[in-house]
């Protein structure tokens, strides 16, 4: 009898938790495409290239720039949109086509997922673009600093923990 009213009360609170988290990750990423935003006013002008990203994120994103290339190991080269773009290859040595290529590199994520290469990601960000966004849940706030100096740092939070650093470089 005892387990089966453990059971109830943990089935009980998994549907309960599930919501709560939903709502705490939507106000999460509002807040965080808020700072964005704020960074980057002019982002619908801007030529964006995000390094291990997805089109999903941006096809979701409420903002929309001029023109994003997605670069990714496994992504199959090809155009989805007008707008958007995925291109085949690895972040960390992808050469665009041109010099200027880019307004804005959009790094979310992948600092942490590829830790091993943290120090060439860090300069494939700074050489793309003059100015760049990169988020990492798995980076302390003092090696974020080191890898990109020039950059305006903040804490996103969630429920009073740090959950993730953001780098930005706005201008």
């Amino acid at each position: 009898m005892r387990a089966d009213v453990c059971r109830a009360v943990r089935g009980a609170a998994g549907r309960f938790a599930a919501p709560v988290a939903a709502q705490f990750d939507a106000a999460t990423r509002a807040r965080r495409w808020e700072w964005f935003r704020e960074a980057f006013p002019d982002i619908d002008k801007l030529r964006v290239v995000d390094l291990g990203g997805s089109a999903d994120f941006w096809l979701h994103a409420p903002v929309r720039p001029a023109h994003v290339e997605v670069v990714g190991a496994d992504a199959a080269p090809r155009r989805v949109l007008s707008w958007l773009e995925l291109a085949g290859g690895d972040p960390v040595t992808y050469a665009p086509a041109g010099a200027g290529a880019y307004d804005l590199v959009l790094c979310d994520g992948l600092l942490e997922a590829d830790s091993g290469r943290r120090e060439a990601l860090a300069g494939a960000v700074r050489g793309l673009a003059a100015r760049y966004w990169v988020r990492a849940a798995g980076v302390r706030r003092a090696e974020l600093a080191r890898l990109f100096p020039d950059a305006v740092l903040r804490r996103e939070r969630r429920g009073g923990l740090v959950v993730s650093h953001i780098a930005a470089k706005p201008r």
